[in-house]
């Protein structure tokens, strides 16, 4: 398997485990340091939140990669499957448009002045390091999407219908 592949078969499922898994334990360190030493960490909890909010947007994009979002298909699963197909690849477009604007208002926002200068209270990292994991898993999601969309537009080798329906 060539790294390439790898990285498109893990790459958010590596980083949202790690990001997990630090969650897990500033909370658990968090809480032994309350309860046992009477002594909280005071960063714990901002660290916890920023961890939190780049795990949501990485899990998005592992949930598109992985087609695990919840859908509503009933309508859909009353088509032919013709239709419900094209009924998915609007869905898709629909979905990857609302991802563009999202990156690019996303993108706006973090170059404001008012955004570009604020530092978080307790670390005191950049804000826009916050705010720039909308844009990353939107635009992770993005490609996702894209995968999907090219995967089902292609036309299939011949006979692999013929295999799959067996």
């Amino acid at each position: 398997m060539t790294a390439l592949k790898w990285l498109d078969n893990n790459l958010e499922r590596c980083l949202v485990s790690i990001l997990l898994a630090a969650i897990v334990l500033l909370i658990a360190g968090n809480v032994i340091m309350r309860y046992v030493f009477n002594a909280s960490l005071s960063w714990g909890e901002e660290l916890t939140l920023w961890f939190f909010v780049w795990f949501i947007w990485l899990a998005v994009s592992q949930a598109f990669h992985k087609r695990e979002h919840i859908r509503i298909t009933v309508f859909r699963d009353l088509l032919p499957k013709g239709a419900g197909k094209a009924v998915n690849v609007i869905v898709d477009l629909l979905v990857l448009a609302f991802f563009i604007v999202l990156i690019v208002e996303c993108l706006k926002l973090i170059n404001q002045p008012f955004v570009a200068s604020q530092k978080s209270v307790v670390l005191g990292l950049p804000i826009p390091i916050l705010y720039s994991s909308a844009p990353v898993g939107a635009t992770l999601s993005s490609f996702r999407i894209l995968q999907h969309l090219y995967r089902s537009l292609r036309p299939s080798p011949a006979g692999q219908e013929c295999e799959a329906a067996s």
